[in-house]
């Protein structure tokens, strides 16, 4: 039976078609990454089966689905490609594209949501652009169901494009050379620029499959002498010129549609940042006043199922060593992360799903643009920075809609400086604390959302940095067309927020918990000379630690809490207190009352807050980055905050 392969980025209607010629069910959705599974059926009435590959916006190393589309593409057998695009914005589809035409001609462009063409005053000359690429393309309705017919009587078809297009003469010339030391039949060019592109994934792969090692002495040689960097500027600068080139051919606008008043006020510049702040405002707000009564619950909830687990050890005669462990190490380190986190996350991803499907954040994005090209980054990092509020873990999988790999490395490496939903609670509880009345829940998110704007401005000083010295380059072609505002399904909204967001990150948060609270018991229940190993530890940090405004307890706990933010805090207070094992959090006034006993103050809080910021990635974003980047650049994101941190705080505790 042959092969159809059904190609595209994100949110272009691919699982739709598919259910649509395989007359199947097939779960879809609009968030980026849907699709990471490979689906395969048969097309109703055919001898072909058609095949979904994950959507992608590049045929990179960046990600599993881009490694899983790049590969079969390559090594797969099949018969033709249908290639699905959103036919209102084909620029950024065309990038892709491009890069398919260099792995196999045999294409059938799929111009999906032609609905959208009148919606957005778009007339698009489908026959030119079939002039262009010699490909049939169809004009498509998943939603009408418009052109099931016309795509599958091409599939019989045969055809092949002559669409060819070079790069610059030096680029030309060295994927010529490459291609004569590169072993047959590896060495076409798709393979070719990527092995100048030093693209390690895709030779491990082909050294998997095969057992043939491509880069052999000669190789080897050749590509030491290579500015890989520059190799992949040169084509990122190549393919964003050509699709702009062909967009620009084939799209004209039948008139400059009326910005709505909202549109108006968001794209203004003396309007948008100010309400940018407001929407982050707003959001902390929200989420302040109603994250206390649901987490206030699952602690007395936790608290009451602790009683019982005890009860029930003592009535089973477990010996301790077996149920503390579990209880007071693993258990409350779990109960603290779900009463501590799950609250504040669930409900900051409610509103912030609100906005994504809204159409709100792609605007924030699409007016930041500016902004984020003065410090030498893509505007598509205002994206993967919203995101970061909520996740950092899930910023770094977002960082995938961003083309270039140089920008795509930069938002990675400083996506932590965002703080997330586990930092934002100490925050918060520190400035309820020490700078206002933690009554005055206004002024509580005013001060919380100064501390974010400062996140955000060193983020984007980094950024900069990074971009004149470790991450040198080529700045990424930015498309990101304004959307419609879209009326949203409130049921829809829940399940992206609840299910597909909040409950994923959380376990995946409580997975690095469980041996964090086994290690912390440990250290807190092994003594050496009457001093356990938790207070030798901190003794050894106190005085490096108040060089930077802290005191070893309060470094020991960030270290101790690299697996979760969330357990920070009580970490502290288990160790003024001299606990084996975390506390309950008591009421802010108690713990107020316990910091200050042991040595904090403004400054102490001040720093508190500003090391929050600037730190370390948490456990799970680091695996994350590990998974998305490589170790290298995991390295570099533990590094960078945590280095940048420690510089601030000692040059602020000089003067203050």
């Amino acid at each position: 039976m042959n092969k159809i392969l059904l190609c595209g980025n994100p949110n272009v209607g691919k699982s739709t078609i598919f259910n649509l010629l395989t007359k199947s069910n097939e779960h879809t959705g609009n968030w980026t990454g849907k699709t990471v599974d490979i689906a395969c059926k048969k097309i109703k009435n055919t001898n072909f089966e058609l095949i979904d590959l994950p959507g992608v916006y590049s045929l990179n190393s960046f990600s599993p689905e881009e490694c899983v589309t790049r590969n079969y593409l390559l090594f797969e057998d099949y018969e033709k490609i249908i290639y699905v695009c959103d036919a209102s914005n084909i620029e950024k589809s065309l990038l892709l594209l491009l890069q398919i035409l260099e792995i196999n001609n045999n294409v059938i462009l799929c111009l999906n949501m032609v609905d959208e063409l009148n919606k957005k005053n778009i007339v698009l000359d489908v026959k030119k652009l079939e002039r262009i690429l010699n490909i049939p393309c169809i004009m498509f309705s998943a939603k009408e169901k418009n052109g099931v017919n016309k795509l599958l009587d091409l599939l019989d078809d045969s055809y092949s494009s002559n669409y060819v297009f070079n790069y610059s003469l030096y680029l030309e010339e060295k994927i010529r050379e490459i291609s004569l030391l590169i072993k047959e039949p590896f060495n076409n060019k798709f393979i070719c620029y990527k092995v100048l592109e030093r693209d390690n994934n895709l030779i491990k792969e082909i050294n998997d499959r095969y057992n043939i090692n491509i880069i052999d002495d000669d190789v080897k040689k050749y590509l030491s002498a290579i500015n890989s960097e520059f190799i992949s500027d040169e084509i990122s600068i190549k393919l964003n010129d050509l699709s702009n080139k062909i967009s620009y051919k084939v799209i004209k606008r039948k008139s400059i549609k009326k910005l709505s008043f909202i549109d108006k006020l968001l794209s203004s510049k003396i309007f948008a940042l100010p309400l940018f702040i407001l929407l982050i405002f707003i959001l902390f707000y929200l989420t302040i006043v109603l994250a206390n009564y649901p987490g206030e619950l699952l602690s007395y909830l936790f608290d009451k199922l602790e009683l019982f687990l005890l009860n029930l050890s003592t009535y089973l005669n477990l010996p301790t060593i077996i149920y503390e462990p579990l209880i007071f190490g693993i258990y409350r380190v779990i109960s603290f992360v779900i009463s501590v986190m799950f609250p504040p996350l669930v409900i900051f991803f409610i509103f912030f799903t609100y906005m994504e499907e809204s159409g709100i954040l792609p605007r924030i994005a699409f007016n930041s643009d500016y902004l984020f090209n003065k410090c030498n980054c893509h505007g598509k990092q205002c994206l993967t920075m919203c995101t970061a509020i909520g996740c950092n873990a899930c910023a770094v999988v977002g960082s995938r809609i961003i083309d270039s790999k140089k920008d795509r490395l930069i938002s990675i490496l400083t996506n932590s400086f965002i703080p997330c939903n586990g930092r934002i609670p100490m925050i918060i509880a520190i400035t309820s604390m020490f700078f206002v009345n933690s009554n005055n829940k206004l002024l509580v998110s005013f001060i919380v959302t100064l501390f974010i704007l400062f996140s955000i401005f060193i983020s984007l000083l980094i950024s900069y940095i990074l971009s004149k010295t470790l991450l040198k380059g080529y700045n990424g072609f930015f498309i990101l067309e304004m959307p419609d505002f879209k009326k949203v399904n409130i049921l829809k909204i829940l399940k992206l927020s609840i299910i597909d967001k909040s409950i994923n990150i959380l376990i995946k948060a409580i997975k690095v918990s469980i041996p964090a609270g086994l290690f912390i018991w440990i250290l807190s229940n092994s003594f050496i000379h009457d001093i356990s190993l938790f207070n030798a530890l901190s003794n050894i940090l106190d005085p490096i630690s108040h060089l930077i405004g802290l005191d070893g307890v309060i470094v020991l706990a960030f270290f101790l809490g690299l697996p979760a933010n969330e357990i920070v805090l009580p970490i502290i207070v288990m160790g003024y207190l001299g606990n084996s094992s975390l506390n309950s959090l008591i009421d802010n006034d108690t713990i107020k009352n316990i910091l200050i006993n042991n040595g904090w103050s403004f400054k102490t809080a001040l720093s508190f807050i500003l090391f929050s910021i600037m730190h370390f990635p948490c456990m799970t974003t680091l695996l994350t980055i590990k998974d998305e980047v490589g170790y290298k650049w995991m390295i570099y994101s533990f590094l960078i905050p945590f280095i940048v941190g420690v510089s601030i705080l000692f040059i602020l505790n000089i003067f203050i």
